[in-house]
């Protein structure tokens, strides 16, 4: 379909809209006057306790957003919209019926924040002549989750990757390159009930060490008839790295300690932390895997509706090797014509994703450069011994060609090389549904 094309349906779409706009707002103003009731409505934060005593900035629900919609049969067709909450009249008159209210901080909610984000929602019933007040309390949507190092730590390793992966399609990622790392607001969606903490890191004498612990939120030291097992929006995460030495000093392990504050309680507890490296006693290390080790940590496969705008944010793969990269090059299957036409015109660096041409190398390319800059994102370095691979960036052209045909899904194969030879591989996919 060509561009001039797709603007044109794009606007007769967008009139399309503003006319059913127009058409609800004329129905909701031919019911009878006579069945109306009255709401004035307000917005309140509930803050976790922990926040509430220090450092927790003022928030202003006066520029939360407000929408009213109706739940019952007789008003379900009614929906009313606020930019802010200072800007709506002191009170509204409905048709009687059943509503929800709902709340919440400016924008959108992200997988991963830089604040706190609060929403909420209540029902409300209208009758007849009845001014009903109505307050909506926004609590935490999303977790504060904050990494520290321990002196100990930042002084025996030179370099290190840590990913924080609660199973999602995405996962946090922490390197040397910043040593006083700011907290994260984090939001773990449904059913997290453990997040794993995978670790590489190269010690000042050149030795790698290799960790992966896994905490659950069941596992608290300290737990409470009300709280779940899930993580959820509220709890504060504090996580702590370390070491562990052997007896003459040499560096053998890393001790991770993590302390979860509860939404309605003030002191942390200790979540104890298991895996396949807890060992009754240190060992002294292997010899540093880059001399042959390669990393490739993939995303969990990505399934989402383009209608509903559940697309995640990002989807990034965790590349490394001590010897350093030598060729990440990408291949990538289309689960729909549509991104196979654009896959036969788009080359980088004159190379092509395709396989039958031998795919892209994205160590030092230039055009794959200018993609990921999008992201915020470069082009990795030969040389490098890691690089976070924003696969994400390719989600524009995805959502552009529409949904993927039925029993597939657009691939992207995915294959390291080091300077050493060693090599890892894997596949990313995505399917995309209307």
């Amino acid at each position: 379909m060509k561009f001039t094309h797709i603007i044109t349906l794009s606007t007769a779409a967008m009139f399309f809209l503003a006319s059913c706009e127009m058409k609800n707002e004329l129905t909701g103003s031919l019911t009878d006057k006579a069945d109306t009731g009255a709401l004035e409505l307000g917005v309140s934060v509930k803050q976790p306790v922990s926040q509430t005593r220090a450092d927790a900035s003022d928030i202003d629900t006066n520029t939360f957003p407000i929408t009213v919609k109706g739940t019952s049969a007789e008003v379900d067709t009614i929906v009313r919209n606020y930019n802010t909450l200072a800007e709506m009249p002191a009170s509204i008159t409905v048709p009687v019926g059943t509503y929800n209210v709902s709340s919440h901080t400016p924008g959108t909610l992200e997988k991963q924040m830089t604040a706190p984000y609060y929403s909420g929602d209540t029902e409300v019933t209208v009758t007849k002549d009845i001014t009903s007040s109505v307050n909506v309390v926004c609590r935490m949507a999303n977790s504060r989750i904050q990494l520290n190092y321990g002196e100990d730590f930042k002084k025996a390793f030179s370099e290190w990757i840590i990913t924080i992966d609660d199973g999602s399609e995405m996962a946090l990622s922490y390197t040397q390159e910043n040593l006083n790392p700011e907290a994260v607001y984090w939001y773990f969606g449904d059913n997290v009930t453990a997040i794993k903490v995978n670790i590489t890191a190269k010690t000042t004498a050149g030795n790698t060490v290799t960790q992966s612990q896994t905490f659950r939120k069941a596992d608290a030291s300290e737990n409470y008839e009300e709280v779940g097992d899930n993580f959820t929006g509220g709890d504060a995460l504090q996580i702590n790295m370390g070491t562990v030495e052997s007896a003459t000093g040499t560096v053998t392990g890393i001790t991770i300690n993590t302390h979860i504050t509860f939404e309605d309680e003030s002191e942390s507890v200790e979540i104890p932390t298991t895996g396949d490296d807890d060992k009754d006693e240190p060992e002294e290390p292997t010899p540093d895997p880059g001399e042959g080790a390669v990393t490739l940590d993939l995303p969990a496969d990505v399934t989402y509706s383009i209608s509903e705008g559940t697309a995640p944010s990002s989807a990034d793969a965790y590349i490394a090797s001590e010897a350093g990269l030598d060729k990440i090059v990408v291949t990538i299957t289309a689960g729909n014509d549509a991104f196979q036409a654009i896959l036969v015109d788009l080359t980088m660096d004159g190379q092509s994703f395709l396989a039958e041409n031998g795919g892209v190398d994205l160590i030092d390319n230039a055009d794959f450069g200018n993609l990921v800059s999008t992201v915020g994102s470069t082009a990795p370095k030969d040389g490098d011994t890691s690089y976070k691979f924003p696969i994400g960036a390719f989600f524009t052209f995805l959502n552009m060609t529409g949904a993927t045909d039925p029993g597939k899904q657009h691939e992207f194969h995915i294959t390291v090389t080091d300077k050493n030879g060693e090599t890892a591989n894997g596949v990313f996919k995505v399917t995309i549904n209307e």
